[in-house]
Order: C-alpha cells, then structure tokens, then sequence
C-alpha cells in the first residue's frame, strides 16, 4: 500500500517537500499531502512552518510555497 511506502519514504528522507513525494511516487501534490497529513494525525509526523527550506537547500523555489514535513524520531 502507497501509505506505507509514503511513510518508509519520510522516515528515510527525514524532511520532505509535498511536491518532492508527489514527483517521486508519481501521484498529485494533494494526494502527498493527504497521505502526509495521516502520519501528521498518527502524531509521527510534523509540517514544519512555512519558510522553511527542503533538504537540498538549493533555494530555487520559494520556501513560502513549499510544504515540508518531517519525520518525528
């Protein structure tokens, strides 16, 4: 199930832009949300505030339009 494999993903990744796991499952960026937002619920997860740069920090994208989440350890 995609669910598991979004939260395998995360855990590996450690930080994760919604269109970053979108791209890399092949799916819209509202179904990554949505999957992420369920980790979120689980209470496993956490969206970091807006602003905040995704790992590769290359600053290409306007951190005001991502949505990065993370992984609780």
């Amino acid at each position: 199930m995609i669910l598991f494999e979004v939260r395998d993903h995360l855990k590996l990744s450690g930080t994760l832009a919604v269109r970053d796991l979108a791209t890399h499952f092949n799916i819209t960026d509202i179904d990554a949300k949505s999957m992420l937002e369920h980790w979120v619920k689980k209470g496993v997860a956490q969206k970091l505030s807006a602003g905040t740069l995704c790992q590769s920090g290359c600053r290409s994208c306007s951190p005001n339009t991502l949505e990065i989440y993370s992984w609780k350890k």
